[in-house]
């Protein structure tokens, strides 16, 4: 499965332009180890996006908010894909664009034909979950030509709990706070493209 995806992204990522919305990257692209994407719509009350809010596996940190859907960027090791993990040896690794997408597919249930347009949106720093450690991710906007066609809830990882189109201001409020500034920053600089 993991291949035939990866397969999938790549064919995608060389019919599709993706459009440069990002600033020159604070860190070397190497740094980067997180990833993900941020389908939008935009209709005459503003934009809308499709967030996910994943399944709490800690108790002790209660119900997990909306957020992104982002993950560990993945190497071509001895038995297939597998995550990066810092201090390891790394083989053949995804790109960030790639990165995205997969966890996009897992996560919220995108589905490539759906997308219309891909942004570059750029680095944000935001903070882990479990450790409230700071990390980094870069993230990509998708401009999706329907709002139901993403992949039904039983073909998304068991690990997400709710998907739903949310504005920015909705996002404010049940959104991961460390996100909000980022959702906010990604709305700017669609505004200013897609003028």
């Amino acid at each position: 499965m993991t291949e035939n995806i990866h397969a999938l992204i790549q064919h995608f990522l060389q019919l599709k332009t993706v459009a440069l919305l990002a600033d020159p990257p604070p860190l070397p692209e190497d740094r980067y180890i997180k990833a993900g994407i941020v389908p939008f719509l935009r209709d005459a009350e503003g934009f809308r996006f499709y967030l996910m809010r994943p399944k709490g596996k800690l108790p002790a940190l209660g119900q997990p908010q909306f957020q992104f859907g982002k993950g560990t960027r993945q190497h071509r090791a001895d038995i297939g894909w597998q995550d990066i993990k810092e201090g390891k040896p790394i083989g053949e690794k995804e790109t960030l664009a790639a990165t995205a997408l997969r966890e996009g597919i897992e996560e919220l249930g995108l589905k490539l034909a759906n997308i219309g347009e891909l942004y570059d949106i750029g680095g944000y720093r935001f903070s882990s979950a479990t450790t409230g450690k700071p990390k980094d991710m870069w993230l990509f906007a998708a401009q999706m030509a329907s709002p139901e066609d993403f992949a039904a809830a039983a073909q998304v990882a068991d690990t997400t709990e709710e998907r739903k189109w949310l504005s920015s201001a909705e996002f404010g409020i049940v959104g991961r706070p460390d996100q909000h500034y980022i959702l906010r920053d990604i709305e700017a600089r669609l505004i200013a493209h897609l003028k």
